[in-house]
């Protein structure tokens, strides 16, 4: 009896180890990654680059041993502050996420206090540092040091000796212009003639292109983001002004590349050849848009959690910290420097063709 009793056991623990089909269950913890991009409207062709990267990196891994399932949650945020918050809380809240993730040094200062507050680890594709603030908060940085040296170091092979800058009020634009401005006063052989604040919804450029045109600097700065970089190269483009464009991560946000052709502009650590054919073979492309950071942030991630073996976000962001250096990712080998930031290496890019191709000048 005593036997019977026991294989009886056995068989109703089997049996709920099995889903309805009948196949074995999976009983392995679930991470649920809440991923904040614009999926819709400005700034569409990022979170449709972000969503196929997604897809892509699951694919790949979940055909790989793993400790945890990973389960994604896209919010459409329509590149809007004013949704950053409220899906970032829903997600929270709702949907119990144990991640997220975030694009733009603007979007990620919004969710990086609340990460904290909330102890959700959070990471973002960001510039500015103090997007890391915080135990919980991790950027996958552009490495802002590394860009403006190289900016400062093409504008100067380019013979420039003075720039007029065109920044746009959010705190990404303004910490690219913090490090360049560092940077040309260590060196002091190059100088701004003029600094143009806009606000991103900014719609009329021309008075403004009229005042570079008389100043006559050898070279434009924009640092400028979806949608507005758009609205000014048009009306750049429409202009007789001579006087080049470039800057930091500028034409890579702009929708209509073609309106930058022959231009050269600094760029965030670029996708590796192993990544950019795997991702034209998925999607057709040729350009990423930025897809090998949302790479990038998926790896972070599952390294972390596979790498420590819990769920225990301190322990994760700690093996994160302790491990990643020297990693190779969808942009190469990272370095990590301390306060949980992570960085590639920058490159420079031309317009050719309505594509950003890498150069060497």
């Amino acid at each position: 009896m005593k036997k019977l009793i026991l294989i009886l056991c056995m068989f109703l623990v089997l049996a709920a180890c099995k889903d309805k089909n009948g196949a074995q269950a999976d009983t392995r913890p679930t991470v649920k990654i809440g991923i904040l991009y614009p999926l819709s409207g400005d700034g569409a062709s990022l979170g449709e680059a972000g969503k196929a990267a997604a897809d892509m990196f699951f694919e790949e891994f979940n055909q790989k041993p793993h400790k945890f399932n990973y389960q994604v949650i896209f919010e459409n945020n329509q590149n809007k502050l004013s949704q950053q918050a409220i899906l970032a809380q829903k997600l929270i809240d709702a949907d119990k996420a144990d991640v997220l993730i975030t694009a733009m040094s603007n979007f990620g200062a919004i969710v990086s206090p609340m990460a904290d507050k909330r102890k959700v680890m959070h990471v973002s594709i960001a510039t500015d540092p103090t997007v890391a603030e915080g135990k919980y908060n991790i950027i996958a940085s552009s490495n802002p040091t590394g860009e403006a040296e190289s900016l400062y170091a093409q504008l100067k092979k380019h013979n420039a000796k003075s720039v007029d800058v065109i920044v746009m009020n959010a705190t990404g634009s303004q910490t690219m212009l913090d490090y360049f401005e560092t940077k040309l006063k260590k060196e002091q052989d190059l100088t701004i003639g003029q600094i143009y604040h806009v606000n991103p919804d900014e719609k009329d450029f021309r008075l403004m292109l009229a005042k570079i045109k008389k100043n006559n600097p050898d070279y434009i700065v924009a640092f400028l983001f979806m949608p507005t970089i758009d609205v000014f190269m048009k009306q750049y483009k429409e202009s007789d002004i001579n006087i080049p464009v470039t800057g930091i991560e500028t034409f890579t946000y702009l929708q209509n590349k073609k309106l930058a052709e022959d231009l050269w502009y600094v760029d965030a650590a670029s996708a590796t050849n192993e990544f950019s054919s795997k991702y034209r073979a998925k999607t057709g492309k040729t350009s990423t848009d930025y897809a090998e950071y949302m790479d990038f942030c998926l790896q972070v991630i599952t390294f972390g959690y596979e790498g420590a073996g819990t769920t225990d976000k301190e322990q994760v962001i700690t093996y994160i910290q302790n491990n990643s250096t020297g990693q190779i990712t969808a942009v190469g080998q990272i370095t990590t420097e301390p306060d949980g930031i992570l960085n590639g290496q920058p490159v420079i890019k031309k317009i050719i063709n309505g594509e950003p191709v890498i150069i060497e000048e």
